[in-house]
């Protein structure tokens, strides 16, 4: 990290403190990304501070907390501490899946994969029943809580173990995520990326009044069901701005009526993705047009009318 981008991280994370006395209804929450800041910065003392004071809030960012506590010790060489915290997190009756599935990944990495396993099936059995059946249906919209079945299956991969009716439902959720992936509709970069000048990425969205509308329309094309939909969409744009230097994405939001407007004038088929990234170039033209991420109190870019920060940017998704 060069210095002015320590110092950057820095900036942020002290106005990321500014913001837990501003807002002390979303303190615990605002106070884990200020913590994960100053560990980036090198400050892991001070970020140990605020984890501290993030667990004796409580709630569920508490669990996030002990998380990053334990993977803080594992990484000093603490093992026994490390190994403490992941205790004090399992005794707690509902940590959640998300935080699970982390412990899990975490202990994967270490090579603990009989642990890990065990998190992992945690992590599944928070998980309803409804929702891990939907996960094993071709064709539908994958879901992020099909990841612990990923992990759960490399994890009995490495032990030797056969596989078992949750592998072979991992198998379908993985065909299912990389078909989606494939149909999330991009518009090209309109420009290369230099250290300067990021790339620019525009990405096609419908929110999810428009999603539903859409579904009506032309069922054969979009899918009514979006429970996990826009959490795998988030998760995508992290991914475009990682893998292309990009801190912004502009989102493209697809309208029904604009959509149809412009099949009447082409004659086009709605199913051709072609089709939808033409019609993605003319909704950008005329304005319809927003930056992710969105900012902290600005409502959420699926159009749920909640904070971003409290829907798709919300820390569980973060992780």
């Amino acid at each position: 990290m060069t210095a002015k981008s320590a110092e950057d991280v820095r900036a942020r994370a002290h106005e990321l403190e500014q913001d837990a006395v501003r807002y002390p209804e979303e303190r615990g929450e605002i106070l884990l990304e200020a913590a994960e800041q100053w560990k980036r910065a090198g400050e892991v003392d001070h970020a140990i501070t605020l984890l501290g004071e993030v667990l004796a809030l409580g709630g569920k960012d508490a669990g996030f907390a002990r998380f990053s506590l334990a993977k803080i010790c594992f990484k000093q060489g603490a093992d026994a501490d490390g190994w403490a915290h992941l205790q004090a997190l399992e005794e707690i009756e509902a940590s959640g899946w998300g935080v699970a599935e982390l412990v899990a990944e975490l202990l994967e990495q270490r090579g603990e994969y009989g642990e890990a396993l065990r998190w992992f099936d945690r992590a599944i059995s928070a998980v309803d029943a409804e929702r891990l059946a939907e996960i094993d249906r071709r064709g539908t919209v994958p879901s992020l809580t099909a990841f612990p079945l990923f992990g759960r299956q490399r994890c009995r991969a490495k032990l030797g173990l056969p596989a078992d009716d949750l592998d072979r439902a991992a198998d379908v959720a993985d065909d299912n995520r990389r078909e989606f992936v494939d149909r999330l509709e991009r518009v090209a970069a309109t420009q290369a990326p230099t250290p300067a000048r990021p790339r620019v990425i525009e990405m096609l969205v419908w929110q999810r009044d428009e999603q539903q509308l859409a579904a009506r329309r032309w069922p054969e094309v979009f899918v009514a069901d979006i429970t996990d939909q826009y959490a795998d969409i988030e998760q995508r744009l992290r991914e475009e701005c990682r893998e292309h230097n990009a801190a912004k994405v502009t989102l493209i939001s697809g309208s029904v009526d604009g959509f149809t407007g412009y099949l009447e004038r082409t004659g086009d088929d709605p199913a051709e993705e072609s089709v939808r990234l033409a019609y993605a170039g003319q909704a950008r033209d005329s304005g319809r047009t927003m930056t992710w991420p969105p900012g902290r109190n600005q409502p959420c870019w699926c159009g749920s009318a909640r904070k971003y920060k409290k829907c798709c940017g919300a820390p569980a998704t973060a992780q």
